[in-house]
């Protein structure tokens, strides 16, 4: 031992408390992800075992992550990200043992072990969960350079998961295991869109489409908690394309449907359709009665469209006899009875959302001519409602379909020109059926040929100033 000592060399031995103050000092400078950043300090200020770094050198699994790092550029990742340049030359002055005063042993240790982990915590979390968090970025007021893009709060609403400190410690377990190389392919996107999206950037080298590309990627790496590929039957609009797909086991069907405007955005969102209301009245909001307050005491203008004032004992009051700052202060409410011309049309399909915004028929059909629908205050009107009704009652309730027909042709009032043995009010939807108001600005046809849509939300553009940190 005495001649041992001799001939040690100080700079070839690992003080893991030294190791440990420069991992210190690198975790509080780090930035990026914030759940990446939180979780690299939260492990390495436990003392938790290096992951990289063993007795012998680095780990074979680090060498296994390079590689997987090395073509993360096909899925629009930069390499710059995960500065693989750096622990490259670090993982080769480990193996052969190159240590000077400027890279002493202490110092690469603990840089290669902090690069790899959050490199692999990086890599890890954004295949599996996306980088972008649009419950965030999606509803606040976003400043884009010289434009200033306003959005409504809690325009999305998309129910998702996202990961937390149990998702890197499991992670972080893996490595030293043989089944490392199955959980990092586990963690990339298996959805067929996602494989659409990345054979396009194949193509898409340059430029806007290749931006467009890159957002609609990461959309679909957004991890839903009720992801669309566990239901056989679905209904899924797409606001950008302004298009309604209802999906079952053995048929598709498309229809156009009506989104809101950019003033009144159609929120993203995802539920369950319950039920259907058959010549419902419709309760106007308030941001609508703002516009018609100008026309208080019209009684011909209310009474032509059927409309009613309530005030706030629930009592009718004559139109008349209402005045503009009445219905401006909020307690007088305006409905328009059912039937024929109603806003809401002849039905409409209910669902929970925060938003009181729903799928439903219209009274306005040309409006469907139009390139440009987005001209409602926020629900989605549909081409076909009959056709959309029929879908959701499938086989087991095939037999309302023709009493639902008939009460959408026929006015609720007078009774004696009707049968009420077959006039519907309400028709549950049992079961329920899932329903996902989303937003891809490219997504496949009928003939499942990806198509490209106008940004009518801007919606992309915010998207792509945070995902532009870490594309190639």
């Amino acid at each position: 031992m005495d001649d041992l000592s001799a001939v040690a060399d100080n700079r070839m031995f690992i003080d893991l408390q030294t190791v440990y103050k420069q991992l210190d000092k690198m975790c509080k400078g780090t930035s990026g992800l914030d759940e990446v950043a939180v979780n690299l300090r939260r492990y390495y200020k436990d003392k938790n075992p290096l992951i990289w770094v063993r007795r012998n050198g680095v780990c074979g699994s680090a060498k296994q992550l390079v590689e997987l790092l090395g073509k993360a550029e096909e899925d629009g990742f930069s390499s710059n990200l995960f500065k693989l340049k750096q622990i490259e030359k670090d993982i080769q002055r480990i193996d052969s043992l190159t240590f000077d005063d400027k890279n002493s042993i202490n110092e690469v240790v603990a840089r290669v072990e902090f690069n790899l982990t959050k490199a692999y915590f990086l890599y890890a979390a954004v295949q599996q969960y996306g980088y972008v968090n649009p419950a965030t970025v999606l509803n606040k007021s976003q400043v884009i350079g010289d434009d200033t893009i306003k959005v409504s709060s809690r325009q999305f609403d998309i129910k998702l998961e996202r990961p937390d400190e149990l998702f890197f410690k499991y992670a972080a377990a893996m490595v030293p295991t043989d089944s490392f190389t199955t959980y990092l392919d586990c963690l990339k996107p298996q959805s067929p869109l996602y494989q659409q999206f990345k054979n396009e950037l194949k193509n898409a080298k340059s430029g806007d489409y290749r931006k467009k590309v890159l957002v609609n990627m990461e959309r679909a790496r957004w991890r839903l908690k009720d992801p669309v590929e566990k239901h056989s039957k679905y209904v899924l609009v797409n606001v950008a394309s302004q298009m309604l797909v209802a999906v079952s086991k053995d048929s598709t069907m498309t229809m156009k449907v009506c989104c809101g405007s950019t003033g009144k955005k159609t929120p993203l969102l995802n539920s369950y359709i319950k039920k259907m209301d058959i010549n419902p009245v419709w309760r106007m909001p308030y941001s609508i009665i703002k516009g018609i307050a100008g026309r208080a005491g019209n009684a011909s203008y209310f009474n032509s469209r059927r409309y009613s004032i309530y005030d706030g004992a629930g009592r009718k009051v004559n139109p008349a006899n209402v005045t503009s700052s009445q219905l401006l202060s909020g307690r007088y409410s305006v409905v328009q009875a059912a039937g024929k011309g109603n806003s809401l049309g002849r039905i409409i399909f209910r669902f929970d959302n925060n938003f009181s915004v729903y799928l439903h028929d219209t009274n306005s059909p040309w409006v469907f001519k139009q390139a440009n629908r987005c001209v409602s205050h926020g629900c989605i009107r549909l081409e076909r409602p009959f056709d959309m009704a029929v879908f959701l009652l499938g086989d087991k309730q095939a037999d309302k379909a023709e009493d639902v027909k008939y009460s959408m042709t026929h006015d609720p009032e007078p009774k004696d020109s009707i049968r009420d043995d077959r006039m519907l009010k309400v028709c549950k939807v049992d079961p329920e059926i899932p329903v996902y108001l989303t937003y891809f600005t490219l997504f496949p046809d009928h003939s499942q040929h990806l198509r490209e849509y106008s940004d009518v939300y801007g919606y992309d553009k915010i998207i792509y100033h945070h995902l532009s940190a870490i594309t190639k």
